[in-house]
């Protein structure tokens, strides 16, 4: 995987925290963990952030060879959908038959994906590893938030963008890193974090 040392910084709309995992790491594919969230975006709101990745991608495309150029481009936002919603003490097969009958529909939101490794291991034997993890301020005061932030927090994410090739897929894309997160509305406290308890009324706006 290729990536360009000069990593050009972003920051995102304003949009819902969906599946975060910020205050601890997600550790089910990698043990050594990994912060990400997806950040769901009202769409009219997202074109500039959109028009901005894709000028960075285009840039990226540039620097390779006539080969890899050609490559396919990996998606840098997904339309979001409805989810089926299950009441507390419902069973399997009640959940099974709600599923069954459910029909996505758009929200009319973005998805757009964040991440950051929770430990770095250098490719050059003689640097030393380090562990590393997003800074999570309050957007009121500036204060760090040490409360877990759930899925339907309102936030901003500041970052850097890691351009890539992937030779198995022949596909380049683009890795958006968090650094930070600004919290607009913090939600805590209920389902546990990373977990699907993220709001699905998106009507009022991320104001």
């Amino acid at each position: 995987m290729n990536e360009r040392k000069n990593l050009t910084a972003f920051t995102s709309p304003v949009g819902w925290a969906v599946f975060p995992w910020l205050s601890k790491v997600d550790t089910r594919f990698n043990p050594d963990g990994i912060y990400k969230t997806q950040l769901a975006v009202p769409e009219a709101e997202a074109a500039s952030f959109i028009a901005f990745l894709e000028g960075e991608l285009e840039k990226y495309r540039g620097t390779l060879d006539a080969s890899r150029s050609k490559w396919n481009t990996a998606a840098l936002y997904e339309p979001q959908y409805t989810y089926p919603v299950f009441e507390k003490g419902m069973s399997d097969m009640e959940k099974d038959a709600i599923r069954r009958e459910f029909q996505p529909e758009p929200t009319g939101n973005l998805l757009f994906k964040f991440k950051l490794n929770a430990k770095v291991t250098p490719r050059d034997p003689n640097k030393e590893g380090f562990t590393q993890s997003p800074i999570i301020v309050s957007a009121d005061t500036g204060a760090a938030i040490t409360d877990p932030v759930f899925g339907g927090s309102i936030i901003r994410i500041k970052g850097q963008i890691a351009p890539y090739a992937a030779p198995a897929g022949k596909t380049i894309g683009l890795t958006l890193r968090m650094r930070a997160i600004q919290v607009i509305e913090l939600v805590t406290g209920g389902t546990s974090e990373g977990g699907a308890g993220f709001w699905t009324d998106f009507s009022d706006g991320a104001e």
